[in-house]
Order: structure tokens, then C-alpha cells, then sequence
């Protein structure tokens, strides 16, 4: 199991001055994407509007999938276990057959920038119905020294403390629209 450390921000639709910024402070472009993000409940348990697990299914561009069980720690790291799967539409069939509820679909598309020096990822996202987010993630124990570097990050960013997206998830800012696009 891993440890994501991850903040997430409401921001504006991101211009170039930001995709700027992002580069000086060391980030590349590494790729563009579109995802689908089927959440579950398991017939003993409720998760929709937990904010505490979640169990995803993503669908990917190629038709393969990602399965994760996440547990969320606090508002900044999430335990994830996640495991590839070659067939999206097998496991999303084998999941209903076992009753297990689809709760809500995210739906976005994403910019993924990477700093490897500081083992970094930051992902500008437009999600449907949600608008435009900023996500900070870095995988493992967060230090002193990870800690500072996200600190540069914001203020180099421009990032104000109350755009944090604090205890939840995108799946739970849609469901309290009453947007679950299933």
C-alpha cells in the first residue's frame, strides 16, 4: 500500500501565464488524458459520502483500467491500493453481478506535468460539472524537506490557501451537486 500526499485546488480555467509558472519551477509535460472514474459501494457498505473510502474503477483511453480501494488519512494523504486490469468492461460487469452499487462517474480530462528531480506530478484537471482543479502529489513519507518544496510550489503558483479542496473528493463534490452522471 502507498501513501499520496496530494493537495487539491479550485482554480480557474488555466492559462498560459500558469503552464509558465508550472515550467520554471522544474515541471515537463509528460502526458494529456481523458478519464472515466466509476466509483462503488459494496453491498455490505456504504461509501458514497464518506469522504473517508472509495473504490474506483478508471476507465482508461486504450480500454484497460485501473482498480483502486483507497482510504482516506486525513486531508492531505490517502492509502492506495491500485492494480491494473486489461479489461474495463469485464470488471465493471463483474462488479454489477456482485451488487455492488455505482455510486457516481467523474468524468475529466487531464494535464499531467512531472518534476523528477523532487519526484513530484501535478495534474491540471477540467472535470465535468465541477470545473477546473490543481492537484499536488507526491507519492511517500512526506518530510520537512517535501513539505517546504510544496510550499514554493503554491506561492510560485500563486495559489491562495482557501482554494484548497479540503475532506473531499471530486465523486463528493459531485454527488452534493446532485451531479453523479451514472
Amino acid at each position: 500500500m502507498e501513501i499520496e500526499n496530494e493537495l487539491k485546488f479550485k482554480i480557474e480555467k488555466p492559462d498560459k501565464l500558469m503552464k509558465e509558472k508550472i515550467s520554471d519551477f522544474g515541471f515537463v509535460f509528460d502526458k494529456e488524458i481523458s478519464q472515466d472514474d466509476y466509483y462503488f459501494s459494496p453491498p455490505h457498505k456504504k461509501f458514497a459520502g464518506t469522504k473517508k473510502y472509495y473504490l474506483r474503477l478508471r476507465r482508461r483511453n486504450d480500454g484497460t483500467a485501473v482498480f483502486a480501494y483507497h482510504v482516506v488519512i486525513n486531508d492531505m494523504q490517502t492509502e492506495e491500493l491500485e492494480l491494473n486490469c486489461d479489461n474495463f468492461i469485464n470488471l465493471k460487469a463483474i462488479l454489477t453481478k456482485l451488487d455492488f452499487k455505482l455510486d457516481c462517474v467523474v468524468k475529466k480530462s487531464r494535464q499531467v506535468f512531472v518534476d523528477e528531480n523532487n519526484n513530484l506530478k501535478l495534474v491540471l484537471d477540467r472535470v465535468e460539472d465541477l470545473g477546473y482543479f490543481l492537484e499536488i502529489e507526491y507519492m511517500g513519507e512526506m518530510t520537512k524537506e517535501t513539505s517546504s518544496i510544496f510550499e514554493k510550489l503554491i506561492n510560485h503558483l500563486s495559489l491562495k490557501k482557501n482554494e484548497i479542496v479540503l475532506g473531499s473528493g471530486c465523486p463528493d463534490l459531485l454527488m452534493e451537486k446532485g451531479s453523479i452522471n451514472k
